[in-house]
């Protein structure tokens, strides 16, 4: 193991300061050329988590928002178009997640359905195995129709 890759494990603040050192420098052979591969690629996969995180926390408000009518709140409303914007952004900065978003979509739909049981106490079961929503509709600011004035609602008077 050479220095650079003992710096990685002792100190990665310093570390990724000396590669960056070394890049600008045209120092290509003194790169720790493993381990910074290694940072980059995870950079990526964290851009990717984030969008679905992004789309995870808009398909459990959905759920919420479709399930539990009576208990639409101003909080779900502001969740779902916050993620939105969240999501909006991520792909803007890394438009080739675009492609990648029907996997990241499905996976954060399967963690959403999972918690929208828990936080409902209603069985998982009573959310169907697929999304009830598109990729389209889930990203859309104005889906669904009622979002800006359904927290609005009175829980004696639900949405039918």
């Amino acid at each position: 193991m050479g220095r650079n890759a003992a710096a990685y494990g002792d100190d990665f603040y310093g570390w990724t300061q000396e590669q960056a050192g070394l890049l600008r420098a045209g120092k290509l052979s003194e790169v720790d050329a493993e381990n910074l591969a290694e940072e980059i690629e995870s950079m990526g996969r964290s851009e990717a988590d984030r969008l679905r995180s992004c789309l995870r926390l808009i398909l459990l408000h959905l759920l919420k928002w479709q399930e539990q009518p009576a208990r639409r709140s101003r909080s779900w409303r502001n969740s779902i178009q916050r993620e939105r914007d969240n999501a909006a952004l991520v792909l803007e900065d890394n438009p080739s997640l675009t492609p990648k978003l029907p996997a990241l979509f499905a996976k954060a739909y399967q963690l959403a359905r999972r918690e929208a049981a828990r936080e409902t106490d209603l069985p998982v079961e009573r959310f169907s195995e697929d999304s009830p929503f598109t990729v389209e509709q889930t990203l859309d600011p104005a889906f669904p129709d009622d979002l800006e004035d359904g927290w609005r609602r009175s829980s004696r008077t639900p949405r039918v």
